[in-house]
């Protein structure tokens, strides 16, 4: 990864973490992985969002999923925050690991709860892309 949170939420080619969080609180009853998608991507479809996804969508995704990880396993965070010191590799065992807590998360509560999380998320990145 070679960009932190608050320069990808400067780019013009992906929404910021903060939002595309809040905007996948609307779609929690879709579920977690389709509900980011559609916010940070405009849509679930596979064949739709592949032709407008670039590589900063890509973060952004794994940022957010790494955010709202960190709410429910610190350990998805124990590193600090995706910053432009991680390695691609990193970024990917970090968002590994968000997904699968999250995956265990999700399956458990209600879909009123992740909406909750999601927010609670967007909060915290809307802190993080505030920071200069």
């Amino acid at each position: 990864m070679s960009m932190s949170v608050t320069e990808l939420a400067e780019l013009p080619t992906a929404p910021t973490v903060s939002r595309a969080l809040r905007e996948a609180a609307r779609y929690a009853d879709q579920g977690l992985h389709q509900a980011l998608r559609r916010a940070l991507f405009g849509t679930n479809t596979f064949e739709d969002f592949v032709a407008v996804i670039t590589p900063e969508h890509a973060i952004a995704e794994g940022v957010a999923l790494i955010l709202v990880g960190g709410l429910i396993d610190p350990q998805v965070t124990d590193h600090g925050w995706p910053d432009a010191t991680w390695t691609a590799s990193h970024f990917s065992q970090h968002v590994r690991r968000a997904h699968q807590a999250l995956t265990g998360w999700a399956a458990a509560h209600t879909t009123e709860q992740l909406a909750h999380l999601l927010e609670a998320a967007a909060d915290r990145a809307q802190t993080m892309e505030a920071a200069a």
